[in-house]
């Protein structure tokens, strides 16, 4: 959905009877205050009187990560910055609870954001001593404690000299000949109204607000698959006829408030006022499946969630589908989806320890873990920073695409590099013949790309800078939206409001050769690695069964001599080895491509695809997702790592319970043939070297050994051979853990026709 309708941001006064709604009350208000509001409301004439005007060179708005680190660098630069934050604590998501830092590839990440990590192990060698457990668990500054997030954010401001307020919600934005002129804000306690000029001004909010209240173009939600020509895009589940299509949804948001198993510091967790049970009765359900006796038996990932000092951040809970409204809500309504998100998240927790459902022993460990009363004393040691996954993004002079991401991911104007995997959490769930089906999920592995500063300029007006709601599609977003990369714009928008001020240019205008001079002086690193990059060239016009087909590979950026490989029935099979092979498609059918090209250095490019029509087309190959399939004991949803295995999520058998688990992946056959089957995995050294995988067919059992810890294949499916079936039959592939040594990984299941 895209929006550049004039906004003006309105004030929600909070109650002030006792009688009000306990969330809204003094205590737990604060949990859900510094939400930006869209109504078209105006101060009163008293509170507008009240206003006070502060001038200042740069002014930020909102304490995230970015909002902190552009501002600390703006002040470096000498510049007076004042900095707004509508909550009570600074930092965002790290201070509120992210603690468990997603980076991707540390290599990427520089200047003030490593500095923050520094300091955060710095902090605990100097408390705890270089050999503590508590040094030892932050993994070089990476993990922590949300309070010391937030001191040491709050050092870093004070060091540079930034003036911050806390508590200011935005009301109103003031543009007069294409520049920002002012922002109002009112204190959310005192009702306090305040008028902030300045000649830059940064939006390092999650949510966009001050950008939408200068009227500047966004987008809310997914694009189509066919907008930016991204294969990512869209609907992922669902009708298929409906597939790749955009819509307006978010993916879920949760809370990542800390848990503790510190009997000092245990904080009970009482039963929250939206008690949700009916959303986590599954895990009553497998609780009594496997007879486990422990909380440690249900979540065996905890040692996972980070713990540093006896605190961790569990990462759960996600509410899909309630928060669709937030990125444009105001006040009063974004406090009603926190309060629902957050209660959300306690009911789980609150479900596992009380539930006359469960047995008394695992409920006795699970009441092991509390929240901990040395944070977020202000809002009842539940974080007050909902998990905003994503929101508004900016329509800028730069939209960063799959495309940049995977392809084109160098730019001349870079400011930073990102390099997290394209994640996505659910979007929404769909009712299917099959029963309910996750849509949305994706994880999908980059290299490191670069982020080009025209992805955080609007158009207009000339002073505004954007950190977070960068111009950035949903699939782009999903690995940009990481906070360490946060920081590093940030600190690249400081840097810019400087020379802009300076130098008397808009920010557009700004010498990027300047500004990447003193990005690179900050320790930033701008270059992203080397890798080839080639296109798959598809003849025109239709095609028909029993033509040849001749295809081509085209070289965009090669540094050497380039092998080919290529696969066109879907198996995984390497069918050719030659630049421009021709190919024979023997039946009607829909197909995809594949194209892969490896240097004389051993640099490989990514897997490029392109779907074909033969003849009157149709799905005559059809495949089974490891979601879909029938699992016996615990399979762990997992992440792909490996270029060559992106776009897939799999289940990952943590190399436990051998013996004990088995995938049985199963469709009826359509029509009487011989069919290929092929079977995709996610290989690794710490896979398993010999799977059993059973292929039931026509004539039988065929039994297969899989190496998944070294593929014969470059693709990420295995053909696994030809085989016989019958129509109406029910075909099989079953995969079991049992002898192997190593994890096994399971991910889909593919029957491709080859003919009667």
């Amino acid at each position: 959905m895209i929006n550049s309708t004039p906004i003006q941001h309105s004030v929600v006064l909070l109650p002030k009877n006792a009688n009000a709604p306990r969330f809204l009350r003094a205590g737990l208000i604060l949990l859900l205050a510094g939400f930006a509001s869209l109504a078209n409301v105006t101060l009163s004439a008293a509170n507008q009187s009240a206003a006070s005007a502060n001038n200042y060179d740069v002014v930020v708005f909102g304490a995230t990560p970015a909002g902190i680190m552009a501002s600390v660098a703006a002040a470096q630069r000498g510049e007076s910055v004042i900095l707004l934050e509508p909550s009570y604590i600074v930092g965002g998501m790290l201070s509120g609870g992210l603690t468990k830092t997603d980076i991707g590839n540390r290599a990427t990440v520089g200047g003030l954001s490593l500095e923050f990590f520094s300091r955060v192990e710095r902090y605990y060698r100097d408390k705890y001593g270089p050999d503590s457990e508590q040094l030892k668990a932050t993994h070089r500054g990476l993990f922590f404690e949300p309070h010391v997030a937030d001191l040491v954010f709050s050092a870093l401001l004070k060091e540079a000299g930034v003036t911050v307020l806390r508590k200011q919600q935005i009301v109103s934005a003031e543009v007069k000949a294409n520049r920002l002129v002012s922002m109002q804000t009112r204190h959310y306690e005192t009702d306090e109204a305040r008028v902030f000029t300045g000649k830059v001004f940064i939006d390092s909010t999650y949510e966009g607000d001050l950008m939408a209240a200068a009227h500047v173009p966004y987008r809310v939600g997914r694009e189509a698959r066919e907008e930016y020509n991204e294969s990512l895009a869209g609907l992922t589940e669902g009708p298929a006829m409906y597939r790749g299509k955009g819509d307006h949804r978010v993916q879920a948001y949760n809370f990542r408030s800390t848990l503790t198993t510190r009997d000092d510091i245990r904080v009970p967790i009482a039963k929250p006022k939206y008690y949700t049970p009916e959303q986590h009765r599954h895990f009553i359900e497998s609780v009594k499946k496997h007879n486990f006796h422990t909380f440690e038996d249900l979540f065996h990932d905890a040692p996972l969630w980070g713990p540093v000092n006896g605190k961790s951040d569990p990462n759960k809970a996600d509410f899909t589908g309630v928060n669709y409204n937030y990125p444009e809500a105001d006040y009063a309504m974004r406090a009603e989806i926190a309060a629902r998100v957050r209660d959300h998240w306690l009911s789980m927790w609150w479900l596992l320890q009380n539930d006359p459902e469960l047995p008394e022993d695992f409920k006795a460990s699970a009441r092991r873990w509390g929240l901990p009363k040395d944070e977020f004393v202000e809002s009842g040691h539940v974080s007050p920073q909902i998990y905003v996954r994503e929101a508004r993004r900016l329509l800028g002079r730069h939209m960063l695409t799959q495309r940049d991401l995977e392809l084109s991911r160098h730019k001349p104007d870079t400011i930073a590099q990102g390099s997290y995997n394209i994640d996505s959490h659910d979007v929404a769930l769909f009712l299917m013949p099959e029963g309910l089906v996750k849509d949305g999920y994706l994880i999908s592995s980059v290299d490191a790309y670069e982020i080009p500063y025209r992805s955080i300029t609007p158009f207009a007006p000339n002073n505004l800078l954007v950190t977070c709601a960068v111009s950035a599609t949903h699939i782009a977003y999903g690995s940009l939206r990481m906070e360490p990369v946060f920081m590093m714009i940030g600190q690249a928008a400081g840097f810019a409001a400087h020379l802009a001020h300076r130098q008397q240019q808009s920010v557009q205008e700004i010498s990027i050769s300047q500004l990447q001079g003193l990005l690179k002086e900050a320790g930033i690193p701008l270059q992203s690695p080397y890798r080839p990059v080639v296109e798959m060239v598809t003849p025109a016009g239709p095609l028909t069964p029993g033509q040849s087909v001749r295809f081509s590979a085209k070289d965009l950026d090669a540094r050497s001599p380039l092998k080919y490989y290529w696969n066109f029935d879907g198996s995984g099979e390497t069918q050719s080895n030659e630049r421009s092979p021709e190919y024979t498609f023997p039946a009607a059918k829909t197909v995809t491509v594949s194209l892969k090209a490896v240097d004389e250095k051993g640099n490989h490019s990514l897997v490029e695809q392109q779907t074909l029509t033969i003849g009157d087309g149709g799905d005559t190959d059809f495949g089974v997702k490891a979601m879909q399939a029938e699992l016996t004991g615990r399979w762990d949803r997992g992440s792909t790592r490996s270029v060559e295995n992106r776009r897939r999520v799999n289940y990952i058998d943590m190399n436990a319970g051998k013996g004990e688990k088995r995938a049985v992946f199963s469709t009826v056959i359509p029509r009487a043939g011989r069919y290929r089957v092929a079977f995709a995995f996610q290989d690794g050294p710490e896979r398993a070297a010999a799977v059993p995988v059973t292929v039931t067919h026509a004539d039988g059992d065929t039994k297969i050994s899989v190496n998944q810890r070294q593929r014969d294949t470059v693709f990420v499916f295995r053909p696994l051979g030809d085989f016989k079936f019958r129509a109406g039959e029910t075909a099989r592939v079953t995969v079991s853990n049992e002898g192997t040594t190593g994890q096994v990984s399971i991910d889909e299941v593919r029957w491709i026709w080859l003919g009667p």
